[in-house]
């Protein structure tokens, strides 16, 4: 008889938008939710016997419930919600898996002034989170998807060898989308601020960053966040550089204006994990 070495089960594509109501201000949070189950569910696959499985309408229920109780201020909070509520409600599972993506919305701007109950999608960037929980350990991971961000000056001094007409001799423009993820040491923390702190120091970094090179950057974003936040043990960059080339790569002048046309290949890709030093 064949031996099963580990099983697990759940769903994904769970789209759930809430919407918080603060007087005459709201804040929708639309939100896609996964959740894969670890445990033992060897007689669902031996027998057939499904008692020990969580159905299906039974699990988006759950998720709808501590939703609409949890009064929570970051995604990271919510997973977590769900990791207790399904450790305490169902035995048989061992650990929980909760992976939330959050597509933000801007408020629309009518008049001059912010409208508290009118958005616009705010483009491809995403939060997100991962969340693994056995009830009794839970590790938190949050991060970023599809920051799109281009640099026009600033990438890199001129070459001295002037005749060298390539690409990378004339690059002076740098249009990109990141992603960054980042491990947290503490489940217990107020994530919202550290969300923006990281956001803020990815921006600031890719902005003023007298980079050599795209990896360059890249460490720098990561020494920067890890440098300002003790509470991150590691943080992985992510980068696809979407290319655009000079029309006429003879024209040197970095003070005259330029044109720049897309390619659709090749797109560079680059990653790094930048995790800390171990104490001597």
């Amino acid at each position: 008889m064949a031996l099963i070495h580990s099983s697990s089960y759940g769903e994904s594509q769970l789209r759930v938008l809430r919407v918080v109501r603060r007087g005459d201000r709201d804040d929708p949070q639309d939100l896609t939710i996964a959740l894969r189950f670890d445990g033992d569910f060897a007689a669902a696959f031996r027998e057939g016997d499904a008692a020990g499985l969580l159905p299906g309408e039974a699990l988006k229920n759950l998720v709808y419930k501590v939703a609409r109780q949890e009064r929570f201020a970051a995604i990271e909070t919510l997973g977590l919600a769900l990791c207790d509520r399904i450790l305490q409600q169902h035995s048989q599972v061992g650990r929980v898996r909760v992976e939330i993506s959050q597509q933000p919305w801007a408020r629309v701007d009518a008049g001059g002034k912010a409208q508290g109950q009118a958005f616009t999608p705010a483009g491809p960037e995403r939060r997100t989170t991962t969340i693994v929980s056995n009830g009794t350990r839970a590790s938190v991971s949050s991060g970023i998807e599809d920051l799109v961000l281009m640099r026009t000056s600033g990438l890199a001094p001129p070459r001295a060898d002037a005749d060298d007409f390539t690409a990378d001799a004339l690059q002076r423009l740098l249009l990109a989308s990141l992603s960054v993820r980042w491990a947290y040491t503490d489940p217990d923390l107020a994530f919202a601020p550290y969300r923006q702190g990281i956001r803020q120091a990815v921006v600031e970094t890719f902005a003023c960053h007298a980079r050599r090179s795209v990896q360059h950057t890249l460490y720098a974003i990561g020494d920067v966040i890890l440098g300002s936040y003790p509470e991150i043990s590691d943080v992985t960059l992510a980068l696809q550089e979407r290319p655009y080339r000079p029309a006429d790569l003879l024209e040197l002048s970095l003070d005259a204006d330029a044109l720049f046309v897309a390619h659709d290949e090749p797109v560079g890709t680059v990653e790094v994990t930048v995790t800390r030093e171990p104490p001597s």
